[in-house]
């Protein structure tokens, strides 16, 4: 026998929790849970192969055909299924009111009937074609009953036997689902063979198979098998502090769950020898106990509640003053949901069973900030490893932790601190009243505001730990970064928040102030670097694009295409402040897919006079594909600038050239629309008068053909497309269009 030692080791099993799992609900809150100990029960499977008959009750048909059978010495299936009105012969008589036919259906129904009281022992049929049926001895005896009876033979059960209660009526609900451990034969008196014993209690284990009630039942039983077993039991300790009695409950590990059948044969123990192999035992009772006058008040309280005592219950483990420890750890999600951010955990050693509860309290809890000082061991550094991922947490691991203590701010900007506080709680020993150490978990509420001084004790000491180390592993990392080569976005995303997990201890002032500045420093130049190399690699990526832009004179839509989902996918490894060094190239990008679809289409291309002093063969150069618009206020000028010196000679050669072509069918000539143009547009201008005429022709792809900038702008803003003339010829030697 094993037995948990509390005296040495505060640490809550996975086995404690699942105890007050189960139990919290089912004590008073004066019923302490002071420990367990293991014990072992014993108990057998055994397999066995036997005779079985199955008793089925007879259907309405089966006791017609036999309560005819034992009137009648014997009938052919012919003659029975006249008495019963069948139609299973064919009648071919000459009489119609005589003829019959056979009903096939009929006749399978009342054979198949047959067959079944013949291979059940009930009848007899002569021969396959049941023309001599009649009822057998045993036949008779199952009438009577009215059960027929089918039998298996070597059919396998298993039984199962309690050595320690010998109540074996009971060993398989008990033992079926049971982990148990197989062990050698053991001295026992059970003759596992004597089928009289076994039919004793097999109808509580096997009903299927023996009921006296169905008339189901077995015969040579033969044990082929036999396993020795052992499983191991939890003898719970609870105490009542109000009388200072200890009782005891038998939880099953295997099932989670609270036996009290073994409870009843559990006599071989000695509650005082476990008390004092756990406890230390004090004689210096004092009646006035703080914890103990608490619980049974709230007991009362519990007490004089005919209803809804749950719901008291629940409120007593949400606001209590003191706390069994594994309820206190089970329960801590609804004790601390008042929290509104901060949540400090200091933890000595602790199980797997809290390492699952501590992670499931920062799953649920992503908005707030956890700073965990544990003590250091195999199931604190798993945790810290599960749970570093979270932003939210913050943790430090220590070979030694002295206290435990959970500390937060709640609603009310009050501090809440929850620390172990030992008591002396009354026990009856040996008909005395003694006294045993007993740790709870004690709440403290302070009145202070948020800058509370033990919290920010707290955050300091924390603080003094977790920036130095944090600040070594950031200078590792920073170590090993190459800042003339590197260009990696998520890099650069590492750098920009490494110092993340230190900005709740900012506030602390010159303890952090120093490492923050150093930090602050190498982030800054890292960043610098990584930054300017990047602008590199961009501005190599765009020549790259605008070296084939330029080796291509006659681009497509596929080749326009490529290079925009190069950009695409250039972009996708860029900062959203490195956009806006793509902004030209695409530019570029849309004028040149914009030109394409102008190129692909029938062109309006309204001539400006600054084109024709600079071109006067421009007709020529368009050619007769596109449709040439001159407006009125053009013509007019050219008409001014003959008496120009300077304008003279051009002019006059784009108006003959002009009057070469003006019965051309292409050549168009406008007079300006001022309404056409926007309000604030000045109506008086040429510019505007010739920008009207290119309105007029919004519908018929036009291109306003200009040297003047302004002009150009100013088209762009009506949505008319403008060129000058370097570029107006690139667009009219663009070939092999892909049309949309």
């Amino acid at each position: 026998m094993t037995s948990k030692n509390s005296k040495k080791k505060d640490m809550i099993s996975k086995v404690d929790y699942d105890i007050n799992e189960k139990i919290i609900h089912n004590k008073k809150l004066t019923e302490i849970y002071i420990g367990y100990e293991e014990f072992e029960w014993y108990y057998a499977k055994v397999r066995y192969s036997a005779t079985c008959t199955k008793a089925i009750d007879f259907t309405l048909f089966d006791k017609t055909i036999c309560g005819i059978l034992l009137v009648e010495d014997h009938l052919s299936l012919e003659e029975l299924g006249t008495i019963l009105g069948f139609n299973v012969i064919d009648n071919p008589s000459d009489n119609p009111s005589e003829r019959k036919y056979k009903d096939i259906a009929e006749y399978e129904i009342l054979k198949d009937a047959l067959n079944s009281l013949e291979e059940y022992g009930m009848i007899e049929g002569g021969d396959i074609y049941f023309s001599h049926c009649k009822l057998t001895e045993i036949g008779k005896e199952y009438l009577k009953k009215g059960k027929k009876f089918k039998v298996d033979e070597n059919e396998e059960f298993d039984l199962y036997f309690d050595f320690i209660s010998k109540d074996h009526s009971k060993a398989k609900e008990n033992f079926e689902y049971m982990k148990g451990e197989e062990i050698k034969n053991i001295n026992c008196d059970i003759d596992f063979n004597d089928e009289s014993f076994l039919k004793s209690f097999c109808q509580s284990q096997i009903p299927d198979i023996y009921n006296t009630e169905t008339l189901d039942s077995f015969k040579d039983a033969k044990c082929i098998k036999i396993q020795y077993l052992k499983t191991i039991l939890y003898r719970v300790y609870i105490l009542d502090i109000e009388t200072g009695k200890i009782h005891t409950k038998i939880f099953d590990p295997t099932n989670k769950s609270i036996n009290d059948f073994f409870a009843k044969y559990d006599v071989n123990y000695n509650k005082e020898s476990f008390i004092k192999s756990n406890y230390s035992l004090y004689n210096n009772y004092n009646e006035k106990n703080e914890i103990v006058d608490y619980i049974k008040k709230y007991q009362e309280k519990i007490n004089s509640v005919s209803e809804g005592f749950l719901e008291v219950l629940g409120d007593y483990y949400q606001n209590a003053l003191y706390y069994e420890p594994a309820i206190f750890i089970k329960e801590i999600s609804k004790i601390i949901n008042t929290a509104t951010k901060e949540i400090w955990l200091i933890l000595q050693e602790i199980s797997y069973k809290e390492e699952e509860i501590i992670k499931d309290l920062i799953d649920n809890n992503k908005d707030k900030i956890f700073f965990i000082y544990i003590q250091k061991n195999e199931v604190s550094e798993k945790l810290s490893d599960d749970i570093t991922k979270n932003k939210n947490v913050y943790i430090i691991l220590e070979d030694v932790i002295k206290e435990f203590s959970v500390v937060l701010k709640n609603d009310n900007k009050k501090c809440i601190v929850f620390k172990e506080k030992r008591s002396f709680i009354p026990i009856y020993i040996d008909d005395k009243l003694k006294q045993i150490e007993k740790v709870f978990i004690h709440r403290y509420i302070t009145d202070s505001d948020l800058e509370n001084e033990d919290l920010n004790k707290l955050r300091l000491f924390f603080a003094n730990v977790y920036i130095p180390l944090e600040y070594k592993k950031i200078n590792e990392f920073f170590s090993n970064i190459d800042a003339e080569k590197e260009t990696s976005k998520e890099l650069y995303g590492k750098i920009k928040n490494i110092d993340l997990r230190l900005l709740p201890f900012k506030v602390l002032g010159d303890l952090s102030n120093s490492y923050f500045e150093e930090i602050e420093t190498k982030k800054r130049n890292l960043i610098s670097s990584i930054l300017e190399n990047r602008k590199q690699k961009i501005e190599c990526i765009i020549g790259s694009i605008s070296e084939q832009i330029e080796k291509n004179k006659q681009p497509t839509n596929t080749f326009v295409d490529n290079l925009e989902k190069q950009l695409v996918l250039e972009k996708e490894e860029c900062l959203e402040d490195e956009f806006d060094y793509f902004s030209d190239i695409e530019k570029k990008l849309r004028i040149i897919k914009n030109d394409i679809i102008i190129a692909s289409k029938k062109k309006s291309i309204i001539i400006d006079t600054n084109i024709l002093l600079k071109e006067p063969n421009i007709i020529d150069i368009i050619g007769h594909e596109s449709i040439i618009v001159f407006s009125a206020k053009v013509l007019d000028e050219l008409d001014k600038f003959k008496n120009d010196p300077k304008l003279k000679k051009p002019a006059q050669k784009a108006i003959q050239n002009i009057h070469k072509h003006m019965k051309d069918g292409n050549i168009k000539f406008e007079k300006s629309k001022l309404e056409k143009l926007p309000p604030d547009f000045d109506r008086r201008t040429p510019d505007n008068m010739i920008l009207s005429v290119a309105i007029q022709f919004a519908k018929h792809n036009p291109i306003l053909l200009t040297n003047d900038r302004g002009m150009s702008i100013k088209a762009n803003t009506l949505e008319i497309p403008s060129k000058n003339i370097k570029e107006l010829k690139e667009l009219l030697g663009i070939k092999n269009i892909n049309k949309k």
